[in-house]
């Protein structure tokens, strides 16, 4: 009789019931009014027993939902029922049944149709990121935005968006570098579209968590392009709003759901074997000069861990370490489709002097603490389109480590193209750089790159990571390279460099940048001329090729550069040449190089119709890297013919092309495969929705991932149709309605090494 008194209740008291007996602890609530937080409750760190529960704050505001208790057994297809409280239990539909043995079968339970009570399937619980528990002891946060922390020894914080970190007092580890007490300030940006780096505390310490100044001007360019938009900790700024407290640049990360909805966070994991290897490499590098290769299949961690290296060198103080008398590393990057340390399309010997906590697109340009000694531009984001121009640009920036940055410790950083040719070039690297370790980071073959790699390490040491554990992006490889090459033609460079930031955003579109004017006709033009890479453009067609095209900007440096087409071959896998002349174009006069670079020009050059100079390319010929380097990119705006004027953008400064031109070297322009800028025709078109709509947001944060060429969605077409229907833009195709792209309209791929496959 109890029993049936008992299921008698009314589904509301029975909802109630069931909520009373669960926990709900929300994250730290911040006064920004006060000088320091006030923390009730701090959502608990998991334990074995499964006994505690975590729900988001915001979702305890919305409808209660009834969750089954941690004590349930709740896995799906076991079979097993989990007990309630009581005398009910949860079946494995997650319906609430009785659990008495006074009840028979006979005896169902009472029909609550209008308001029947189903218990919902149990939803994936929040996931601690932070063990840090902020109290008014260790937890202090001004009106300026700055945040003061004391953390003890193991704890750790996940920090989203943009900060500084300052140091007070002992140590703590930050993407593999050890920060120690300083005044100096080191800056982060960590958006969700990466790993997210882990603070960890090694040491008792305190430390000051600062607001970013250039954090506006980046998050800026999400005006211009959805691939900008929700990616820092936007979810914190309808909240700042109504108060007087600083723009909130970045937020402490205590569980998943402290972070925007709808986004898969992830720490940076670093698993054992890594470090170990890196303490291992360390321990190497204090000794003697050292070289490590990291090769790998695609998204396997191959950036991850040289970033992680690179870190650990440059903050290393260990007792050991007393043969390194500077500060700095050296880092090859040999991959021009997703380039660490410069833009896509280049290779680049850079010196680091400075740990880096940023992603590629939030450094697009050389800064004190990370200069590009020497680069080249393959015009291309694969080796594959000319990989003995690849091999050359390798070994000419090997010699210049060499010779300038032989006592540092190098890292090389190649491509994940390990098939075929690719294979061939990696082996190709090894047996000329002679590295002193060759890490491939994968455990799991193919086996035939494993022997051919091992066969090739004959007097280096070969050895194996796991690769980095999957990761759920939300942009693509191709989005990141589009975001870097936008980020740095809207990047404007600081000659103070106050406070540590030496570039700050241009958050307008480029249609509002006045262009460099740049003649190409007469005897005091700008430019020796234009060539074209991996294909040979037709005279009468040059301009409308490279109309609207990103140009590689290359200084050339001696008329040797210009070879003959049987110079252009392979380099043979014995080519170990240490020394070179690095100051060599300084010898001789300059008048001499100016009248060969002249004589040379009625040989090779010829002229469009509308009188560009067009270098010949014929027989594939490229410029020879020992006798020319990259300065950068430009994007070509326009082609004014009747003045002979090219309108480029470039961030470029121009005091770097007089520095050029001083020592009477010339300038050309390299056309190639690079990515087409779709980015750049339609961000007026997105720049002015934004002005005209009110949540546009709101209306527009759906990207297109399914395509790499930069189309625009049908959610943003909707959007930006009343500019586009005013205003005509060229090279964007207007879709209205449901209408759809034809078949065959998108961009064909040609696949390589095709006869390398099994038929079977």
């Amino acid at each position: 009789m109890n029993a049936h008194i008992s299921l008698a209740m009314s589904a509301f008291a029975l909802r109630q019931r069931l909520l009373n007996q669960q926990i709900s602890p929300t994250s730290p609530n911040v006064d920004t009014v006060d000088e320091t937080i006030s923390v009730p409750k701090v959502p608990p760190s998991p334990d074995t027993s499964g006994t505690s529960k975590t729900r988001s704050p915001k979702k305890t505001r919305k409808t209660p939902n009834v969750q089954p208790l941690p004590s349930v057994d709740n896995e799906s297809g076991n079979g097993v029922k989990g007990t309630l409280p009581g005398n009910l239990t949860l079946s494995t539909d997650n319906t609430v049944i009785p659990n008495s043995p006074n009840v028979t079968s006979r005896s169902p339970s009472p029909s609550i149709a209008d308001d029947e009570l189903l218990v919902k399937p149990a939803k994936a619980l929040p996931v601690h990121l932070s063990n840090f528990k902020p109290s008014k002891s260790n937890y202090q946060k001004r009106k300026d935005g700055r945040i003061l922390l004391k953390l003890r020894d193991g704890e750790r914080l996940v920090i989203l968006g943009s900060y500084g970190i300052r140091v007070k007092s002992g140590e703590i580890t930050l993407n593999g570098a050890m920060l120690r007490i300083s005044d100096r300030v080191h800056w982060v940006n960590a958006p969700h579209c990466h790993a997210l780096p882990v603070l960890r505390c090694s040491n008792d310490a305190s430390l000051e968590l600062l607001p970013h100044p250039m954090a506006a001007g980046l998050r800026g360019l999400g005006r211009l392009s959805p691939q900008f938009r929700k990616l820092w900790n936007e979810s914190d700024l309808s909240s700042s709003k109504s108060t007087t407290s600083p723009y909130p640049t970045f937020v402490i990360l205590y569980t998943s759901a402290d972070g925007p909805k709808k986004t898969m966070l992830q720490d940076l994991v670093s698993p054992p074997e890594w470090n170990r290897e890196l303490a291992k490499l360390v321990d190497i590098s204090s000794s003697k000069p050292s070289s490590f290769m990291i090769t790998g299949p695609k998204s396997s961690g191959k950036s991850t861990f040289g970033k992680l290296l690179a870190n650990r060198l440059i903050t290393d103080q260990s007792s050991n370490s007393k043969r390194r008398v500077h500060r700095g590393v050296a880092v090859l990057d040999l991959d021009p489709g997703q380039p660490e340390y410069c833009v896509a399309g280049q290779v680049a010997l850079v010196f680091l002097t400075e740990p880096v906590f940023s992603p590629s697109f939030c450094r697009p340009l050389p800064c004190p603490e990370l200069q590009i000694v020497r680069s080249h531009a393959l015009a291309s984001i694969s080796p594959a389109s000319d990989p003995e121009l690849y091999l050359e640009a390798a070994m000419d920036l090997m010699t210049h480590y060499r010779n300038a940055l032989g006592r540092y410790p190098l890292i090389i950083n190649t491509p994940g193209w390990i098939q075929g040719t690719g294979l061939d070039l990696l082996t190709s690297l090894i047996t000329s750089s002679r590295p002193t370790e060759v890490l491939y980071m994968s455990e799991s073959g193919p086996a035939e790159v494993v022997e051919a790699l091992q066969e090739s390490c004959r007097t280096t040491t070969f050895s194996t990571l796991p690769s980095q554990a999957s990761q759920l992006a939300s942009r693509t490889a191709a989005h990141l390279r589009s975001m870097q090459t936008m980020s740095y033609f809207h990047a404007e460079p600081q000659s103070s460099g106050a406070g540590g930031h030496w570039v700050q955003w241009n958050s307008k579109p480029l249609t509002t940048v006045p262009p460099w004017q740049v003649s190409y006709k007469g005897p005091g033009r700008g430019i020796f001329g234009i060539m074209c890479y991996d294909y040979q453009t037709p005279v009468n067609l040059l301009a409308d090729a490279v109309n609207g095209t990103i140009l590689g900007v290359v200084a050339v440096e001696n008329v040797q550069a210009f070879r003959h087409p049987d110079e252009h071959a392979i380099l043979p896998s014995d080519t170990t040449s240490d020394t070179m002349d690095i100051d060599r174009a300084d010898e001789g006069p300059q008048k001499s190089i100016s009248s060969s670079f002249s004589t040379l020009a009625r040989d090779i050059i010829v002229t469009t119709p509308e009188g560009i100079p067009f270098i010949d390319t014929t027989n594939g010929t490229t410029l020879d890297p020992k006798f020319s380097h990259s300065l950068g990119l430009a994007l070509v705006r326009g082609i004014d013919v009747k003045n002979g004027v090219l309108q480029l953008l470039t961030p470029l400064r121009l005091e770097k092309i007089e520095e050029i031109t001083s020592r009477g070297w010339e300038v050309v322009l390299v056309s190639g495969k690079f990515d087409t800028p779709s980015w750049a025709y339609t961000e007026d078109l997105y720049y002015r929705a934004h002005e005209e709509v009110d949540d546009g947001a709101d209306a527009d944060e759906t990207m297109d991932t399914g395509d790499d060429t930069g189309d625009i969605s049908e959610t943003e077409n909707s959007n930006l149709a009343g500019p586009i229907d005013t205003i005509p833009v060229p090279w964007v195709e207007v879709l209205h309605g449901n209408q759809k792209r034809g078949i065959g309209s998108k961009v064909w791929r040609v696949r390589r090494d095709l006869g390398r496959v099994s038929n079977s």
